[in-house]
C-alpha cells in the first residue's frame, strides 16, 4: 500500500509540475505582449509597475514565470532597476491569487475545465486563442494533480510514523524553512510546493505551526528559478534575480521571529489546513509589498553598487556581448543578439548627427567618423550573422527560430542604413567641398528638417524594438508614408529653384536630390524593421 501511495504522489508532483509549465507557457504565449507594453509604460510610475506586476501574475499563473520573462526583457529594455523590483513585489503578490483560488476545494472541476481547455487548444486556431486554451489545460492538470495528491494524502494520514514525523515539523521550524526552500529550488517552483502543502493540510496531516516555516522556505527557495533565468545574461538580469531573492530573504529574517504572532493572525482567518496555508502565503508577500514598496530604488542602487556592470573593452567592430558559451541556451543567446543589436543601432544614431552636422555646413570632421563607423557596422553585422547560423545548427523551437530569423533582417537593415549614409556622405560631400560648392540657404533648411524627422523616426523605431510595442511599431510604419510625400514636397521645391536659375541649388543639385532619396530610404528601412518588431510580437501568439 505505501508502495502505492508513494507512486501516486511521485506521479501527481511531476503531473503538478508539468501543468504548472504548461499553464506559464500557454498564458505567455498569450499575454507576453500585451505585459511587455505594460511594463514599459509603467517604467515612470511606480504604482503602475506594481500593478502590472500584480496583473501579470494572474496571467501566467506564476510569479517564477513573469520574474523569468521580466530578466529576458530586462537585457533590451531601459526599465529602471527600481521599478523592475517593483514589477517583482507585485508578482509575488500575484501568485497568491492562484494559491487562494486552489486553497477550496475545486479540483472536482478539473474535468470541465480540462474540456474547455482541449476544445480551445484544439479548434482555437493558430493565435492567442490557442494559446490561452493551452495554459487554461495546463491549468486542469494542475488541479488533477491536486486530486491525486489529495487523495495520496488521505492515505498517507493513516500511516502512524509519517504522522508522528509531520507533527515533530511543529517544534522544528527551521527544518521546515529548509525543507520548504529545498522542495521549491527541486521543483523550480514555489507555487508547485504550496499546492503539495495544500493537498496534505486538506486532510489535516500539517500542524498549523508547520505550516509557517514551509511557506516561508517555499518562498525564498522559489527564486531560485530566477538564478536560472539570468545565468549567462548581462548585470542587469542578475540584478533582478539577486533583488527577488535579497526582498525575500529579508523578510523571512523579519519574519521569522514573529512566527507566533503571525501563527495566530493568520489562524484567526483561516477555517481549515489549505486555508491557512494560502493565507500565510497571502500575509508574508503582502508584507513583503508594503515593507520594501517604499525603498525598492534604495535597493536597486545598493544592487548596482554590488553588482556593477562589466566593464568590457573591444574595438567597435567586434561584438561585446555575444558568448559562444551561451550558445546552447537559445533564451540567453537570442537576448545577448539584442544588445548587440541596440548597440549597433546606438553606432548609427551616431553617425546620423555626425552627417547632420556635416550636411548643414557645421564641420566636415564627421565625415571620416562615418566611414570608420559604417566599416565597424559590417564587421559588427557578419559576427552577428555568424553567431545566429550557429545557433541554428542546434535544436531551436519554432518561436527561437522566428526570433533568429527577425533578428537577422533587422541587423540587415541596420547595415543598410550605415551603407546608406556613408555612401550619401562620401559620394557628395567631399566632392563639393573639393568644389568649394555648397547649398542654396533654403536647400540647407528643408535638408535640415527631413534628416531631422527621418532621424526622429529612427530614434522611434529603435525604441519600439527595444520594448517591443507594437503600437509603436505600427506609428513607425505611418510615419513613414509620411515622410515619403514630404520628400516628395522638398525635391518639388528644389526644382523649383532650379527652373529659377539658383546657382548653388544647380551646382549642388545631384547631392541634394541624392540625400533627399538616401534618408527617405532610411525611412523605408525603419519601416521594415517596424513590420519586425510587429512579427517578433505576433510570433509568440502564433507558436503553434
Amino acid at each position: 500500500m505505501i508502495d502505492l501511495l508513494f507512486l501516486q504522489v511521485i506521479g501527481g508532483v511531476l503531473l503538478l509540475l508539468y501543468g504548472i509549465r504548461l499553464t506559464g507557457q500557454g498564458f505567455e504565449l498569450a499575454f507576453s505582449s500585451a505585459m511587455r507594453r505594460a511594463w514599459s509604460t509603467a517604467g515612470r510610475d511606480r504604482a503602475r509597475a506594481f500593478a502590472a506586476g500584480v496583473a501579470g501574475t494572474a496571467a501566467l499563473q506564476s510569479s517564477g514565470a513573469l520574474v523569468t520573462l521580466l530578466i529576458s526583457f530586462a537585457q533590451v529594455a531601459t526599465l529602471p532597476l527600481g521599478r523592475s523590483l517593483t514589477i517583482v513585489l507585485g508578482a509575488d503578490l500575484g501568485s497568491t491569487l492562484t494559491v487562494q483560488i486552489l486553497s477550496f476545494r475545486i479540483y472536482q472541476y478539473a474535468f470541465p475545465v480540462l474540456s474547455v481547455g482541449v476544445a480551445l487548444f484544439l479548434w482555437g486556431g493558430k493565435g492567442k486563442v490557442r494559446a490561452a486554451g493551452q495554459g487554461i489545460l495546463g491549468f486542469a492538470f494542475v488541479l488533477l494533480a491536486l486530486r491525486f495528491l489529495a487523495g495520496a494524502a488521505g492515505g498517507f494520514g493513516r500511516i502512524e510514523g509519517l504522522r508522528i514525523l509531520m507533527s515533530e515539523l511543529s517544534g522544528a521550524p527551521v527544518t521546515g524553512f529548509v525543507m520548504g526552500g529545498v522542495l521549491a529550488a527541486l521543483f523550480q517552483s514555489g507555487t508547485a510546493v504550496m499546492i503539495l502543502l495544500i493537498a496534505f493540510a486538506h486532510q489535516g496531516i500539517l500542524e498549523p505551526a508547520a505550516v509557517l516555516p514551509l511557506v516561508l522556505g517555499a518562498n525564498v527557495g522559489g527564486t531560485s528559478v530566477a538564478f536560472v533565468a539570468a545565468s549567462g545574461l548581462a548585470v542587469e538580469g542578475k540584478r533582478v534575480a539577486w533583488g527577488h531573492l535579497a526582498m525575500k530573504a529579508m523578510g523571512t529574517l523579519l519574519f521569522l521571529p514573529a512566527l507566533p504572532l503571525a501563527l495566530r493572525a493568520v489562524s484567526s482567518v483561516s477555517t481549515d489546513g489549505a486555508h491557512l496555508v494560502a493565507n500565510a502565503h497571502t500575509l508574508f508577500n503582502l508584507a513583503l509589498a508594503v515593507l520594501f514598496f517604499p525603498f525598492v530604488d534604495r535597493i536597486a542602487m545598493a544592487l548596482a553598487r554590488l553588482l556593477p556592470e562589466q566593464k568590457r573593452s573591444a574595438p567597435r567592430g567586434r561584438p561585446v556581448y555575444l558568448d559562444r558559451r551561451h550558445l546552447p541556451v537559445a533564451g540567453a543567446a537570442l537576448g545577448q543578439v539584442a544588445r548587440e543589436i541596440v548597440r549597433m543601432a546606438d553606432m548609427i544614431q551616431e553617425m546620423l548627427e555626425d552627417a547632420e552636422e556635416a550636411i548643414c555646413g557645421r564641420g566636415m570632421a564627421g565625415i571620416e567618423r562615418i566611414a570608420r563607423a559604417d566599416d565597424d557596422i559590417d564587421r559588427l553585422t557578419r559576427e552577428i550573422k555568424v553567431f545566429l547560423s550557429t545557433m541554428g545548427e542546434g535544436a531551436l523551437g519554432p518561436e527561437d527560430t522566428r526570433r533568429a530569423v527577425e533578428y537577422i533582417a533587422i541587423v540587415t537593415d541596420l547595415e543598410n542604413i550605415g551603407d546608406l549614409v556613408d555612401k550619401t556622405v562620401s559620394d557628395h560631400l567631399r566632392r563639393l567641398s573639393e568644389r568649394g560648392q555648397r547649398f542654396s540657404k533654403e536647400g540647407v533648411l528643408e535638408i535640415r528638417a527631413f534628416l531631422l524627422e527621418v532621424e526622429s523616426l529612427y530614434r522611434e523605431t529603435i525604441s519600439a524594438f527595444v520594448s517591443r510595442d507594437p503600437n509603436a511599431a505600427r506609428n513607425v510604419i505611418g510615419r513613414r508614408k509620411e515622410i515619403g510625400a514630404r520628400e516628395r514636397e522638398f525635391r518639388i521645391a528644389h526644382i523649383r529653384r532650379l527652373q529659377q536659375g539658383t546657382p548653388e541649388s544647380l551646382e549642388t543639385s545631384a547631392a541634394h536630390l541624392d540625400i533627399l532619396s538616401s534618408w527617405k530610404g532610411i525611412a523605408s528601412h525603419c519601416g521594415a524593421v517596424a513590420d519586425a518588431v510587429l512579427r517578433l510580437g505576433e510570433g509568440a501568439a502564433i507558436q503553434h
